[in-house]
């Protein structure tokens, strides 16, 4: 199908600041499972965009931006076809063999939850993707199943370090968190994982939408293959795949930085919406 996507954050300071500095992981690119058609991104403050790759191949664009500054708006559009692959992700920038992504890191540090869930899957199942699929099926039900903010990643990363309570714990797990235990579950069992970062076609009844956050997991003979833990499924031709990373701070879209003033309040706008629906070519 064709997704048209507009995700526009505005970056709101309290007292105007000299200077504004961004990093984003906001552009898609092409394997066989999506094609993107085309995409932009756009700042309302003077500011020149340089393109790079960062070093898990991700997309990367920044600038900086001299105020003074109240207010600064970055805006990514674009369309996007996608594919049905079942999760298969085949024909994508690879930086670093599989191993690298059996790394922990203190976002997805394997807890007593994590080592009971990858204990019962890895008993009940022999081969990898037979394991992956028991784990997804018991990974705990979400709070909020799509919403997740810009820099989600930066934040929580910061509650964690601070010592704040588990969200799985207190029955508050988002996307991202799941996305994090499914990692930590998959590492523990000698399956190389990581995160990923993108956009999902909101389901019809969704009250909420965000930049949405899933797995993926390295199986022998089929390669990297999607686990979305807050959906229950692997990702299919609904979902757009952005930035991966070992955790979601390192897919994080957003990392901004300022001169003078305080931190900005940011508020996101995202749609994501079909233009070409299933059937018709």
């Amino acid at each position: 199908m064709r997704l048209s996507i507009r995700h526009e954050t505005l970056h709101r300071y309290a007292q105007p600041v000299k200077s504004v500095i961004q990093k984003l992981r906001l552009t898609p690119r092409n394997h066989q499972g999506q094609h993107v058609v085309h995409w932009r991104i756009d700042v309302d403050v003077d500011c020149r965009l340089k393109a790079a790759e960062d070093a898990f191949g991700n997309l990367l664009h920044g600038f900086t931006s001299d105020g003074p500054h109240e207010t600064v708006t970055v805006t990514a559009i674009g369309e996007v076809d996608t594919f049905d692959t079942r999760g298969v992700v085949q024909g994508a920038v690879e930086r670093f063999p599989p191993d690298l992504y059996l790394r922990a890191t203190p976002m997805t540090q394997a807890g007593a939850e994590a080592r009971g869930l990858a204990e019962r899957t890895s008993a009940a199942e022999a081969g990898e993707l037979d394991r992956l699929h028991a784990l997804l099926r018991a990974m705990p039900e979400p709070a909020v199943p799509q919403a997740q903010s810009l820099a989600a990643g930066a934040s929580q990363s910061q509650a964690q370090s601070q010592g704040s309570a588990s969200p799985l714990a207190s029955g508050e797990a988002t996307a991202e968190d799941l996305a994090h235990l499914f990692i930590a579950c998959a590492r523990l069992m000698d399956i190389p994982a990581r995160y990923v970062a993108g956009y999902r076609l909101p389901d019809a009844n969704a009250t909420r939408q965000g930049i949405h956050g899933w797995a993926e997991a390295f199986v022998p003979k089929l390669g990297w293959v999607g686990f979305d833990p807050a959906n229950g499924l692997c990702p299919d031709d609904r979902y757009v795949r952005v930035a991966i990373g070992l955790d979601s701070l390192g897919a994080a879209g957003m990392r901004a930085a300022q001169a003078g003033g305080v931190e900005a309040a940011s508020e996101t706008r995202l749609s994501v919406a079909e233009l070409r629906p299933r059937g018709h070519g």
